[in-house]
């Protein structure tokens, strides 16, 4: 279960991961060594993934967003899949979602070439994809990976 303190670290790392702790510890009202020790428990259970840097997507390529639909509902097929996309350069997002639409990705492409290259060579040869669509990003608005720390977040 995450506290009041471990929620505000979040919320601070999330906006910036490079401040140094002696910094969030200050914002938070605790030791530098308190904010080290939350920080590396929550790294160990998982809660913080990975420490990354954000780069400008609009400036390095073309974002498509693809809904791809299955012919039937088979676990080996899903499961297939997902490795497949887990395997993806391309894919930079993959969504498992109820409804009519199997799945949803996030694919980039240095191209919109490249993108049929790969949608042709990854989704059309696929026997088990019965249609994709995709929707070309013009301009992103808002990206954001965060997510809002509040009394009711908890890591489980």
């Amino acid at each position: 279960m995450l506290d009041d303190f471990d929620r505000a670290i979040l919320d601070i790392v999330q906006a910036d991961n490079r401040l140094p702790n002696r910094e969030i510890a200050a914002r938070v009202n605790l030791s530098e060594t308190a904010v080290r020790r939350r920080l590396d428990r929550l790294r160990a259970d998982g809660v913080i993934q990975a420490d990354i840097a954000m780069l400008d997507r609009d400036r390095l390529g073309q974002t498509l967003i693809v809904s791809v639909i299955f012919r039937d509902d088979m676990a080996e097929a899903y499961q297939r899949f997902i490795e497949q996309m887990l395997a993806s350069d391309r894919v930079t997002q993959c969504y498992s979602i109820a409804g009519e639409v199997d799945f949803i990705l996030h694919v980039h492409a240095t191209s919109l070439r490249e993108f049929e290259d790969w949608a042709k060579s990854t989704l059309l040869a696929d026997p088990v994809v019965q249609r994709y669509e995709t929707a070309v990003v013009f301009t992103t608005h808002k990206f954001s990976t965060a997510i809002p720390m509040t009394a009711e977040t908890s890591a489980s």
